[in-house]
């Protein structure tokens, strides 16, 4: 049995995270004075922005893999941090070594909109913002819909079609890869962009001009490697080695998850298990039946719907957690599939 994953991909909505504020909000959509009853409504941003003060950073083998902080209502929030997340010093205009980030720095978040259910509450980090002057606005960071040539320079579309960004033909633009001259001819839809602005014009689309530009080139598509497959990742338990609850059949969660090459959490607190994939993850809280998971992939946005599968996660006599098989189908990519004598799950080929 599949399950549908709810994709909501859209694009950031116009955040002003002004010089004299301290901090800021999640972005918001500019709202029209004469607002249309034909305007659209609003979509889930791509991306939401938080500003929060660095009180934690975790590394594996001296690589940052999360960055713990406490925003300005003492909320704290686990940033997954990969490969791809971008980090950009505003003041100078170019990219920033992350590893330059230390506890106690005030920085911008922009993060996915699907957060795990733990306590903290996790979520991926697209791009990281630091080192914002005082005196000039922070980076805003948004993805190229469209570009179009006009008299005043080249307008990108933006955050679902909710915004115009006129750069200036006399702009300056850069490469966030080297900080090189980018030649704004080049620029493409699916490439993003750092910029910044004070105003935007209440209309729809929102405008805003721009005199400078940090351009993410779209990453390639990557090719398949089809001659060095794996073979399928998967566990059986027999009819003696399962249990059975109120007719669910039930699997223990560490010896599963690591026979599946999964990463498993525990938080002693919640009394909660964080189940990951390299591209998934979903919280197990004992005695709660409820099963969602949520993509990890910076940039990504994707939700199964939850769903309930008659027995929540218990603690069995063992001392082990023990979950519903069927609940690795949450997790997505895995198939679980069960006869009278046997129960097998399977990553999916």
């Amino acid at each position: 049995m599949k399950r549908n994953v709810i994709t909501a991909l859209s694009l950031t909505a116009v955040l002003l995270c002004g010089t004299t504020t301290a901090f800021a909000q999640e972005a918001q959509a500019p709202v029209a004075e004469n607002p249309s009853a034909e305007a659209p409504i609003p979509a889930l941003p791509e991306r939401y922005l938080a500003y929060s003060r660095i009180t934690d950073i975790r590394k594996e083998n001296g690589v940052i893999k999360s960055i713990t902080a406490e925003d300005v209502q003492d909320q704290t929030v686990i940033y997954i941090v990969s490969e791809d997340t971008l980090c950009l010093d505003s003041g100078r205009g170019a990219q920033m070594d992350i590893n330059d980030l230390k506890v106690g720095d005030g920085v911008y978040f922009y993060h996915s909109p699907a957060m795990t259910m733990s306590i903290p509450p996790q979520t991926s980090v697209e791009a990281i913002v630091g080192n914002m002057p005082m005196d000039v606005a922070c980076a805003r960071f948004h993805t190229v819909e469209a570009v179009e040539n006009t008299q005043n320079g080249i307008r990108i579309t933006t955050d679902q079609g909710g915004l115009y960004i006129t750069v200036a033909k006399d702009a300056t633009a850069t490469s966030y890869v080297d900080n090189s001259a980018f030649d704004l001819a080049d620029l493409k839809e699916g490439d993003r962009i750092f910029t910044w602005y004070d105003v935007v014009a209440e209309s729809y689309p929102a405008q805003a001009g721009v005199n400078r530009v940090v351009v993410v080139p779209a990453a390639e598509d990557a090719e398949e490697d089809t001659e060095t497959a794996a073979s399928p990742v998967k566990i059986s338990y027999s009819k003696s080695e399962m249990t059975t609850k109120d007719d669910v059949t039930c699997v223990p969660l560490r010896e599963t998850a690591d026979a599946l090459g999964l990463t498993l959490t525990w938080d002693r607190d919640s009394r909660t298990a964080t189940l990951e994939s390299d591209t998934r993850a979903m919280d197990l809280a004992e005695g709660k039946d409820l099963y969602v998971s949520t993509s990890t992939i910076p940039g990504a946005v994707g939700m199964t719907s939850p769903g309930t599968l008659g027995v929540a996660p218990y603690i069995a006599d063992d001392g082990a957690m023990y979950v519903p098989a069927e609940a690795f189908e949450w997790l997505v990519g895995y198939d679980v599939t069960e006869d009278d004598t046997t129960v097998t799950i399977a990553a999916e080929k």
